[in-house]
């Protein structure tokens, strides 16, 4: 990975846009693939699709979402603290002492999720039980409802936890990367892709929205544009950290390289050809399977018109829909490879 590309990624990890207000993500990454795939097309949605060399008989439609996981805003007491519910699937007992950043109309407020000291919690040497979404607040510091409504309105968005940062070896951790590495990898598979001098295939790289909230924004571009097949590229909670239990869950590592998905909802012969052309190219894979459904894109792609034939590529990732995500970048690097290989090599046949 190039300085400029980690600069992009980065850019993509730290910027705000939790589900519905994905077009902060949207401009960043229109804005870097116009740089080398000028037809990009945005939908009433906010879906952005980039497509390369049209007009070829089959066709691979490629998508991430560029949504995060978040707060809202939905009361504001007499005292100026300000009641949430969730965007997405988020944890209640993961909020308390987080900082968070409030997206309004007039720009960024920050403030906390207030937590009881525990100097004045009562229920310390009690039984204690995780938090309700409707018990969590945050606090801007504002006097009274009065003064925290000059800043903050029912229904801004609010994001928590921090923004990118490298750990040791190739490890990196932030709290987006549910699913910004999946535009990152849809925007540099497309970026390798045009400078393939003889590209059998049409390529159609989607930037989704509203993944988070009831996957289904990927629908709309599968729809429009009839791809011979759809692949999502999105991450995954993996095993490697203690206390979870492989024979529930499998065995997928932080490092070990891309994820594919064999299963009921995935196509196999996509997901076998994958594996094909990993082993031939000699990029490290893991497998994880699906039982009807994948969580991911890949859901509403393969239910539109008569269907259409679906796989996923993950990244292992630990600690899922939390502030500290964390994952290997050269798995990221390995993904790209193998997503761009598996376009250059294959038939594209179901």
């Amino acid at each position: 990975m190039t300085d400029p590309q980690k600069q992009f990624m980065i850019r993509l990890l730290n910027e705000p846009a939790p589900s519905g207000y994905e077009g902060p993500v949207q401009a960043i990454w229109k804005n870097e693939v116009s740089k080398f795939c000028k037809d990009i097309k945005k939908d009433v949605h906010g879906n952005l699709t980039a497509t390369l060399n049209p007009g070829k008989p089959k066709s691979a439609l490629i998508v991430g979402h560029s949504d995060e996981v978040g707060l809202i805003a939905k009361f504001i007491n007499n005292e100026g603290f300000i009641y949430v519910n969730m965007i997405g699937g988020v944890d209640p007992a993961i909020l308390g002492s987080q900082r968070v950043r409030i997206i309004t109309k007039k720009g960024i407020v920050h403030g906390v999720v207030g937590k009881t000291s525990v100097h004045l919690d009562i229920t310390l040497y009690t039984e204690r039980k995780p938090p309700r979404m409707h018990e969590i607040w945050v606090d801007i510091g504002a006097k009274n409802k009065k003064d925290a409504e000059k800043y903050v309105s029912v229904g801004d968005p609010i994001i928590f936890g921090n923004d990118f940062q490298q750990m040791t070896g190739d490890t990196a951790t932030a709290r987006c990367w549910d699913n910004r590495v999946g535009v990152f990898v849809v925007a540099e598979v497309l970026r390798n892709l045009q400078r393939v001098k003889k590209l059998n295939h049409t390529v159609y790289g989607v930037s989704s929205v509203q993944e988070e909230t009831s996957l289904w924004g990927a629908r709309g571009p599968a729809y429009a544009l009839k791809p011979t097949l759809g692949i999502a590229i999105d991450v995954m909670p993996c095993t490697d950290s203690p206390g979870i239990l492989k024979e529930r869950f499998g065995d997928t590592k932080v490092g070990n390289g891309p994820v594919i998905t064999r299963g009921v909802r995935t196509n196999n012969t996509i997901s076998d050809e994958l594996i094909s052309v990993a082993k031939r190219k000699k990029i490290p894979y893991q497998v994880d399977v699906d039982s009807g459904y994948t969580s991911t894109d890949a859901d509403p792609i393969s239910q539109v018109r008569a269907g259409i034939p679906t796989s996923v590529i993950s990244l292992a990732t630990r600690y899922l829909h939390s502030s500290v995500e964390t994952l290997s970048l050269k798995d990221v690097e390995n993904a790209i490879q193998l997503l761009t290989q598996y376009i250059i090599l294959g038939k594209l046949e179901v």
